[in-house]
């Protein structure tokens, strides 16, 4: 389960900041958007800490329908990806 937390730690990290910069907004706002205080956010930015149960939904719920999918297909394809690592 540890190597999962790690997975989708780094990956929603990637994408959080993705998405920050694609809506050109600042630490500040995101945060705003994710109902977390920028200091938490600039740690979830940085990889310190992973996203909360309810970070994680509100990340869902500001993203576009098409970006939500295409979100968990990507993370879908990422833990094949390491359960096929690990098989081998």
């Amino acid at each position: 389960m540890h190597q999962y937390q790690s997975l989708l730690k780094d990956f929603l990290m990637v994408r959080v900041h993705s998405y920050r910069l694609t809506l050109q907004c600042s630490q500040e706002r995101m945060a705003e958007k994710l109902r977390i205080s920028p200091r938490s956010y600039i740690d979830l930015e940085r990889g310190k800490y992973g996203f909360s149960a309810a970070t994680f939904a509100f990340f869902l719920l500001i993203l576009p329908e098409d970006d939500v999918l295409d979100l968990l297909r990507s993370l879908r394809k990422l833990i094949d990806k390491e359960d096929n690592h690990d098989a081998a």
